[in-house]
């Protein structure tokens, strides 16, 4: 595949060619893409998506990068990021229609500034909107599966089409989009609830604040590496298990949280998979419970 034949296509946004994914990717790990592409709108976003389907070529939409881990051989096919095009904000009342390649962050500071509260506690997620509604983002009991009307997105075949809440079938750090991976999200319709503005900001720099007292968030991780099993949480399994600090190439278990796992420069993916695996096993041995990975390995 070349860089040349998509480039045919006059699409509006970049291309580039042999892209590393070390640099689209909150661990800071990955081999190369064969292409990447930042689709600007939506007719270019399904130009794409149309060139991959004929072509029988895998492709990877992505947001933040910050639940996934890429082997070191990288992804053979096409790696999409949306444009800014969907990055708009628009609210009328309490409702809100947002982009899904908007930095979660930025909506959260958006609704904050305007006094309306449901979002706020989600602070210090890194990821973009779809990826947040992909795995259905929670913190301190929010989560934002719970603020959702409705997810417009579009299928393989470039259909167009928006998906009620009910048949989403959010649950803790899933939603249908993970199963349907040929769906991309483009827009979120969100309702929220009137509150001050003050009491929404000061329960937003709480949520932040603790976030960075307890998390190491000075090094490249991709948050959360496990889900936490119905009786404890990861973390605490982890710790108990004598994992802090537990160490493969520059692949390290944090000793601030240990579910997190923090590069230390070079990490590879080899190396992470091999330290999840330890901690898997170690965590096995010590409590009975098998560790579901929240990190998605592509």
């Amino acid at each position: 595949m070349q860089i040349k034949e998509i480039e045919r296509l006059k699409i509006r946004g970049r291309v580039v060619a042999h892209q590393s994914m070390k640099e689209l990717t909150s661990l800071r790990i990955g081999g190369q893409a064969d292409l990447f592409v930042v689709p600007e709108g939506l007719e270019d976003l399904k130009t794409v998506i149309s060139f991959c389907r004929e072509r029988r070529v895998s492709f990877l939409v992505i947001g933040n990068g910050s639940k996934l881990l890429i082997r070191d051989e990288g992804f053979k096919g096409v790696v999409v990021k949306l444009g800014t095009s969907f990055t708009r904000i628009e609210n009328e009342g309490e409702e809100i229609t947002v982009g899904a390649g908007l930095d979660l962050s930025t909506l959260i500071d958006f609704v904050a500034e305007k006094g309306l509260r449901g979002l706020e506690l989600l602070a210090g997620i890194p990821g973009t909107v779809g990826g947040a509604i992909t795995r259905n983002a929670s913190a301190f009991g929010q989560d934002l599966g719970q603020r959702v009307i409705s997810v417009r997105a579009l299928d393989n075949n470039n259909g167009d089409f928006t998906i009620p809440k009910k048949d989403i079938l959010f649950g803790y750090r899933t939603s249908i989009f993970l199963r349907k991976r040929d769906w991309t999200i483009t827009e979120v319709k969100l309702a929220l609830c009137p509150g001050k503005k003050e009491d929404v900001l000061s329960r937003l720099r709480e949520a932040r604040d603790k976030k960075m007292m307890t998390q190491p968030i000075s090094l490249p991780s991709a948050g959360c590496v496990f889900k936490n099993p119905a009786s404890s949480s990861a973390g605490l399994l982890i710790q108990r298990a004598g994992c802090s600090g537990m160490r493969v190439g520059d692949a390290q278990v944090s000793i601030q949280h240990a579910n997190f796992i923090i590069n230390k420069g070079n990490a590879t993916a080899r190396d992470t998979i091999r330290l999840i695996d330890m901690v898997r096993e170690r965590v096995k041995a010590s409590s009975g419970i098998t560790l579901e990975p929240e990190l998605e390995i592509i």
